[in-house]
């Protein structure tokens, strides 16, 4: 299926360049302040647009505004056109408002476009977020070889480098086309070879600047005890001691150790300090708070479900998604459900370039989480069982069960099992 929001940002492009003009990055997508900013921006003068059209064409060579390289009109007339137009697709413009040499569009917050995109993201559930970005088979191998079925006793740098090539393939897999032409090898190294494709690998450095010298299984203890001991402290957690409880933390130092090892650029070094909490797993433990959080919402409204306080969630046809208007659920929406296949694509799209950026996701999911926690403490999502409340409520836990298939996915994609409960 297509991607809703790539798919606004050609129907643009045309509008602005005509059908040719080549892909480019001139229309940018917006992460922060989109009720002063805009959804999307892109630069009015012409000389940012020389590369990507025929600039010599007729009567075109002298348009000083891009706006008007198709559109002979005044700025309110194009800007008038361009929300006409988008009247046929699939996100429509609300309105255009030109500030400092740039056009800042804001869409229409529709209710057909929330149920368009969250019914989208239900349907491919796992599959959300592929592409067919990749015509080659791409293939990652470590040189020099490791042994990758037991990393108990490998230093961290050697671990660093496993983490990058299992998490680089999951990534590959969910972007490369089902039909490929060729193969491609990419190695990932310590050291650069020469006349090969090869992902420089950064060490893992300790708080002295100097080769860490813990090991793998010393690292995934040390970070096991701390979630517990953020979970008990932080969260509140009543642990009893018991396996399966010893299994959880187990699952989450590893998941925390991931995320920490892939906060930097893969060929820059990364500082591990064992002993520093509150750096190493302020990130990790906020991030799987969260998705319980999620979790926990989900379980408790189906409770109410169970014991007829609130009625079933209705087909997500009749949903009346107009009533999602707090800034952070378009923000939810906006920067965190539709932009997610762009986020995936920018960490992996130029592995055959030698470049690979794991960071972005670790970066999305964090400021997700930071979206969330505040629209979860400020806006009461489950309230109390009355009638005139239930379409609010029906419209929130379909929003938030697209977030969570986009949560989920993305700690799948780092091989993290999504937490269930904290």
């Amino acid at each position: 299926m297509p991607d809703v929001l790539e798919e606004f940002i050609s129907n643009i492009q045309e509008f602005l360049t005509g059908p040719n003009c080549v892909q480019h990055n001139l229309i940018r997508r917006h992460t922060k302040k989109l009720n002063e900013l805009g959804d999307v921006s892109f630069p009015l003068n012409i000389n940012n647009w020389y590369q990507y059209i025929d600039s010599t064409a007729g009567s075109k060579s002298d348009v000083s505004s891009i706006i008007h390289y198709n559109h002979p009109h005044s700025d309110d007339e194009v800007a008038k056109r361009l929300i006409e137009d988008s009247s046929k697709w699939t996100i429509e413009v609300k309105e255009v408002i030109y500030r400092n040499n740039d056009a800042h569009v804001f869409i229409k917050r529709s209710s057909n476009l929330y149920r368009a995109v969250i019914k989208q993201v239900l349907d491919l559930n796992d599959k959300f977020g592929s592409s067919d970005l990749f015509k080659n088979n791409v293939k990652l191998k470590i040189i020099p070889d490791v042994d990758e079925s037991n990393t108990q006793q490998l230093d961290l740098s050697t671990l660093r480098i496993i983490l990058l090539k299992d998490i680089a393939t999951n990534f590959i897999q969910l972007t490369t086309s089902d039909n490929t032409e060729g193969e491609s090898l990419i190695y990932l190294v310590k050291n650069s070879i020469d006349n090969s494709k090869c992902i420089l690998c950064g060490p893992v450095i300790n708080e002295k600047g100097t080769k860490s010298s813990y090991t793998t299984s010393e690292l995934y203890l040390k970070r096991s005890s701390d979630m517990r001991m953020m979970a008990q402290h932080k969260y509140g957690v009543q642990i009893k001691p018991n396996s399966s409880w010893e299994t959880y933390f187990e699952k989450l130092g590893r998941a925390s150790v991931t995320v920490e090892m892939l906060t930097n650029k893969p060929q820059k070094s990364i500082k591990i300090s064992p002993h520093d909490l509150q750096s190493a797993n302020k990130g990790p433990s906020f991030i799987f708070y969260n998705c319980a959080r999620l979790a926990a919402l989900f379980k408790e409204f189906n409770k109410r479900v169970e014991r007829n306080e609130y009625p079933d969630l209705p087909k997500i046809d009749n949903m009346d998604f107009s009533l999602l208007n707090q800034p952070e659920e378009w923000e939810l929406f906006y920067v965190y459900i539709l932009q997610y296949p762009t986020v995936i694509n920018s960490c992996i799209k130029d592995i055959e370039k030698e470049i690979f950026n794991p960071q972005y996701l670790i970066s999305f999911l964090s400021n997700l989480c930071s979206v969330f926690s505040v629209y979860y403490r400020r806006v009461r999502i489950l309230t109390n069982p009355k009638e005139h409340m239930f379409s609010i409520i029906h419209a929130r836990i379909y929003l938030l069960k697209a977030l969570q298939c986009v949560f989920h996915n993305s700690l799948r994609l780092l091989n993290i099992e999504p937490v269930k409960e904290m």
